[in-house]
């Protein structure tokens, strides 16, 4: 009876012991890449792969991972066991990749190792590919304690990380794209302040075409300094075949000291538009002109209900430091055409179509035509949202020299409560930098009119009526 008792716990406890283990999957590359499975399940099955050079078709075994490794939606232990797989697979090949990839990585827990390594590696040549991804700001670490700030020290012995990112800049390898060269500007700018990247870019000997670019906007007082607006220099510069930025340069180069303080890409259009009786204005005199024109504003205050951030003011007093010279030329401009009459029922028939489509807002540019400021709307690129406007690729180029990107808050007749710029509208100001103006039902016969910019800048215009 003992004997039997003992045999019947030893088989027991061999099932239980088996048990325990995972269960092989018939095909683990197809098994990973099922994101209905349990992802403890999926690892094991990454794992019954075994070494990839022996496993019975690498290749596809290979871009299964990679198609694991860079997708911010699978889990991270896979991500992170496919990424040793693959190094340790071919190292040269996933170094490549690494390079082209990088930015695709948004996740820390992923995006840490992966940074940390390539500074293992050794290969200063990886430098442009962490300085692509260190031009992404982060909530997580401030820039001077960021992972790749590390991983460049450690890549680029006897030079600072700024002259690292600079020589990414400057390179002669032709190897490295514009796409890269830009990211290098933009993170030189935020590491070592516009002032300082103005000084090194007017000593750089490089001729890339970015640089000679960068160069030829010297006249501007705040140069572009992101993505965003070095592509809009470089589109800005080729207008009419050179004449739209020689235009605007004479002009810049008549301006007072006092005038051309804070003229970036933005204030272009208001330069070329302006009367020459407006330019021999000083800005004190050009803003109690402006002043006196929205005397009688009645101003709409944005109550959205249940925001979180403090609204800005909209008071021209309040942002008369903050405005310059140009900005106070735009907004003159900006009230002038909407005393157009045609200008007017253009705004209201799109508004009113704006209304009438739940899918998106609406919006456009506000542009030059044959001396007459008319709205020109644009299709939104993406249709997600009812209280969002996406600004195609077609508006943007258009934005470049028109008077002032807008869009419109109409989801409803009574919508002051809404007017003016959302969180969302001052967020692309920022990033884009243009003049831009939302257009806000009051009820259905008024639109309220809000200016803003950079900065957090908003000015109440007052209203339109139908």
């Amino acid at each position: 009876m003992t004997r039997t008792v003992g045999r019947f716990v030893l088989v027991v406890l061999a099932v239980a012991l088996t048990g325990c283990g995972p269960t092989p999957v018939d095909d683990p590359v197809v098994f990973i890449l099922d994101r209905d499975k349990d992802p403890a399940r999926r690892l094991a099955a990454a794992k019954q792969l075994g070494k990839l050079s022996e496993s019975s078709d690498p290749k596809r075994a290979v871009t299964a991972l990679h198609r694991v490794l860079w997708s911010d939606s699978q889990p991270t232990d896979l991500r992170l066991w496919s990424m040793g797989r693959l190094i340790e697979h071919d190292p040269d090949a996933f170094w490549v990749i690494a390079q082209q990839r990088i930015r695709e990585v948004d996740l820390w827990p992923v995006l840490k190792p992966l940074i940390e390594r390539s500074a293992k590696r050794g290969d200063p040549g990886f430098t442009v590919a962490l300085v692509r991804s260190y031009t992404r700001e982060s909530q997580l670490y401030p820039d001077d304690q960021r992972p790749e700030r590390a991983a460049i020290v450690t890549l680029n012995p006897g030079i600072s990380v700024e002259q690292a990112v600079w020589g990414v800049l400057v390179s002669g390898d032709e190897s490295i794209t514009t796409s890269e060269r830009i990211d290098a500007w933009t993170l030189t700018n935020r590491l070592v302040g516009p002032g300082r990247a103005r000084a090194l870019l007017s000593q750089a000997l490089s001729e890339h075409p970015l640089i000679l670019d960068l160069k030829s906007a010297h006249w501007l007082q705040v140069l572009p300094s992101n993505r965003e607006t070095v592509l809009w220099l470089m589109q800005v510069r080729g207008e009419s075949g050179g004449a739209y930025w020689k235009r605007a340069e004479q002009l810049a180069g008549r301006l007072t000291d006092s005038q051309h303080q804070g003229l970036e890409l933005r204030h272009l259009p208001a330069l070329v538009l302006a009367d020459e009786s407006d330019l021999r204005l000083d800005k004190p005199a050009l803003l109690a002109r402006v002043r006196r024109r929205l005397a009688s504003v009645k101003a709409t205050t944005r109550t959205e209900p249940g925001i979180a951030m403090q609204l800005p003011s909209e008071s021209l007093t309040d942002h008369a430091e903050s405005l310059c010279f140009a900005d106070l030329l735009a907004i003159e401009l900006l009230m002038d055409s909407l005393t157009d009459r045609a200008t007017v029922a253009s705004l209201f028939t799109q508004a009113d179509r704006d209304l009438s489509d739940t899918t998106t807002e609406h919006g456009g540019v506000l542009v030059d035509k044959d001396g007459q400021i008319i709205a020109m709307p644009f299709p939104a690129s993406l249709r997600a949202h009812d209280e969002k406007f996406y600004s195609s690729d077609a508006l943007i180029r258009r934005m470049y020299t028109g008077l002032a990107h807008y869009h419109f808050h109409a989801q409803q007749y009574p919508n002051a409560a809404f007017a003016g710029p959302g969180a969302g509208d001052l967020a692309f100001a920022d990033r884009l930098r243009p003049t831009a103006v939302v257009f806000t039902f009051i009820d259905h016969d008024t639109l309220g009119v809000d200016y803003y910019q950079p900065g957090g800048v908003v000015v109440d215009l007052g209203t339109i009526r139908r």
